[in-house]
C-alpha cells in the first residue's frame, strides 16, 4: 500500500475523490494549495469533498502564491460553508513531519506547488526523504492551456516551481495533454499505470514576460530555451498512458 499526501487547489477533486476511494491508497491527509484568492471558500470546497468520502486529516497552508499574485489575481471559486474542522498544524509542517516519519511517502501535487515548495524551503534535507512527488502540471509546446506557452497549476505560482524542480528529489511530471482530457489520469500513474516516459531536466520560465510559467523539458540537458538551462537530475516526463 502507497503512503501517499494528496496536495490540491481548485481543480482536481474528483482525482482526490478517486484516491480518497481507492483501497491501495493510505491517504495520510490532503493539504490545500492556493490558485485562488478567496483561498478559506477553497479550504471550504476542498474538506467538505474529502470528508464526504473519507475521514482523512485536511490541512491548510499556503494562502498565496510565493512571490506574485499577478495570475490569480480576481480568480475565484464558489463561495463555500463547512462544518468539518481543519487540523491546527500548517500544511508546510504537516510536510515535513511525514517526510520525517513516514517510510516511502509520495506527494501527488494536484494544483500549485506552493506547500511543497515551502516546505522544502523550511527543511530540505527532511524533504529529501520523499520517495516521489508527482506534479500534474505544465505542458508540452505545442498543447494549449492557459496560455500559448504555460498550464495553470506551474503558473499560479512559477518561484513554488521552481523550487521544487530544482529540489533533487524524484519527480514525475504529468502534463496537461493528459491530465486536462481526463484529470484521474495523474491517479492512474500513481497506481503504476503503463506510460510512455521521457526522462528529462526540468526548469521553467520564471521571467515576467509572455512565456513566464514555460515548463521548459530538456532532453539533452545542452541546449538552453529562452536563455533558461535546465540542470540537476533527470526526471520522469509521462507522454501517454497505455
Amino acid at each position: 500500500m502507497k503512503n501517499l499526501i494528496v496536495d490540491i487547489a481548485s481543480l482536481g477533486q474528483d482525482a482526490l475523490v478517486k484516491a480518497l476511494e481507492n483501497k491501495e491508497l493510505n491517504i495520510l491527509g490532503v493539504t490545500v494549495s492556493p490558485d485562488v484568492e478567496n483561498y478559506d471558500d477553497l479550504c471550504n470546497l476542498n474538506i467538505n469533498a474529502v470528508k464526504a468520502i473519507k475521514d482523512v486529516p485536511v490541512f491548510k497552508g499556503a494562502q498565496r502564491p510565493m512571490l506574485l499574485k499577478d495570475y490569480i489575481a480576481g480568480k475565484t471559486c464558489p463561495a463555500t460553508t463547512t462544518e468539518y474542522t481543519f487540523e491546527e498544524k500548517h500544511a508546510v509542517n504537516f510536510l515535513i513531519d511525514s517526510a520525517k516519519e513516514v517510510e516511502d511517502l509520495e506527494i501527488l501535487c494536484l494544483g500549485t506547488l506552493s506547500n511543497v515548495a515551502l516546505a522544502i524551503l523550511k527543511d530540505e534535507e527532511a524533504m529529501k526523504n520523499v520517495k516521489r512527488i508527482y506534479i500534474a502540471g505544465g505542458a508540452l509546446l505545442g498543447f494549449q492551456t492557459t496560455t500559448p506557452t504555460s498550464q495553470h497549476n506551474i503558473l499560479a505560482d512559477v518561484e513554488a516551481t521552481e523550487t521544487v524542480f530544482k529540489a533533487g528529489i524524484d519527480l514525475t511530471l504529468i502534463p496537461a495533454h493528459i491530465t486536462d482530457n481526463l484529470p484521474m489520469t495523474a491517479l492512474d500513474v500513481v497506481l503504476g499505470a503503463e506510460c510512455d516516459t521521457w526522462d528529462a531536466f526540468l526548469t521553467v520560465d520564471t521571467g515576467i514576460g509572455f512565456t513566464r510559467g514555460q515548463t521548459i523539458i530538456d532532453l539533452a540537458g545542452q541546449n538552453p530555451i529562452n536563455g533558461f538551462r535546465a540542470t540537476g537530475k533527470r526526471h520522469t516526463v509521462i507522454t501517454a498512458v497505455k
